[in-house]
């Protein structure tokens, strides 16, 4: 019933981390035209979902976990809020994984296929279902109201709905996404192969015929669609460590409401690792703007709004924060040195 002063502090932590890095992640895309790609919609109906997790999931929790309130709608729909938003990041996560392998395995029919307007009803199809799942338990799919007017999560919540909705939302969209990448991988290796690249180096060495550089410009061509094609594996990369991160932050808390479920009569988690796995979950919201970070595009789209909102930090008045070089970058979900267009900025896929 009482929160500890360490979980406490944990939680404040990352209500903060969670609402001023996700923050900065849609401030910097609605500032950056170049980084409102297809792929990158995904990507910010995700840091929204954060960003709402730090600035009033992770005070539900805390007060859930004070017994508060207690009124018992009032209890569900707090208990369920955080619920909704995690089936929300995981079908955002499913959309970029979609668009990748498209836009990895059909770089030609990407535009047609991965529209504005069909990115944008996923997005906000994606949003319904998972309110949908989510508040379950508010039209009926709870365990009742309690004798003693409290909001604890096993009083409140049926278990069997926390199974169910465990496997719709985690262990089913996780296994999609598995299986998906396998085909990412499968797919770039076989452009790669088509491109003749091995081991990335070009298989034929550049050479003139009648003075005319015939052989030279087909390598120069094959090794901009080579460096396009490493742009695009950093992007799938960067995508897959999103949804490591979250598997890692949320599978514990899943598999344990599952076991919880399919055995109750069995020993529960001590309070202690109860709630290490709960902050674990709430985590992953905090994490994921800096996991964006990793390519050079979001990193220096980044530094351009921080010095822009803060024009007096030493961080950008050392070196003017970079120059001309970084206005020239061009910056995409397709992380790389902004020299070559990725495959699918080659088809045209920025709406």
């Amino acid at each position: 019933m009482q929160v500890s002063v360490s979980y406490f502090l944990a939680e404040i932590v990352i209500a903060i981390t969670a609402v001023v890095g996700n923050s900065l992640v849609l401030v910097t895309y609605a500032r950056s035209s170049r980084l409102q790609t297809v792929t990158n919609y995904f990507i910010v109906s995700l840091a929204i979902a954060d960003f709402l997790v730090g600035l009033v999931g992770v005070p539900f929790a805390l007060l859930t976990g004070e017994g508060q309130p207690h009124n018992f709608y009032g209890c569900l729909i707090m208990l369920n809020f955080l619920l909704w938003l995690c089936a929300t990041s995981t079908f955002s996560l499913i959309g970029v994984t979609v668009d990748r392998y498209i836009a990895v395995a059909f770089p030609l029919k990407y535009p047609g296929i991965m529209t504005t307007r069909r990115a944008l009803a996923t997005i906000v199809g994606s949003w319904i279902l998972a309110g949908i799942v989510g508040f379950l338990p508010v039209v009926g799919w709870n365990r009742g109201e309690p004798e003693v007017p409290r909001c604890i999560f096993m009083e409140v919540i049926d278990m069997k709905y926390m199974a169910f909705n465990c496997l719709v939302v985690i262990f089913v969209p996780f296994t999609v996404m598995l299986v998906l990448y396998g085909f990412i991988y499968r797919a770039i290796r076989k452009q790669l192969r088509r491109v003749g690249i091995s081991g990335g180096m070009l298989s034929n060495p550049p050479s003139t015929i009648s003075g005319v550089t015939t052989v030279g410009n087909a390598n120069v061509r094959r090794k901009r669609r080579f460096s396009a094609y490493k742009r695009d594996v950093k992007a799938v990369k960067s995508v897959g460590v999103i949804i490591l991160v979250f598997a890692f932050c949320w599978l514990p808390l899943s598999i344990i409401n599952t076991r919880t479920a399919l055995c109750p009569d069995c020993t529960p988690p001590s309070a202690t690792v109860f709630n290490v796995i709960i902050v674990l979950s709430h985590v992953n919201s905090a994490v994921n703007p800096f996991i964006y970070a990793y390519g050079k595009d979001f990193r220096v789209a980044y530094k351009r709004t921080i010095c822009k909102l803060f024009p007096c930090c030493s961080y950008c008045m050392d070196g003017g924060m970079l120059g001309t070089t970084v206005a020239a970058m061009g910056m995409s979900m397709h992380y790389g040195d902004g020299a070559v267009e990725s495959v699918t900025e080659q088809n045209g896929s920025k709406p």
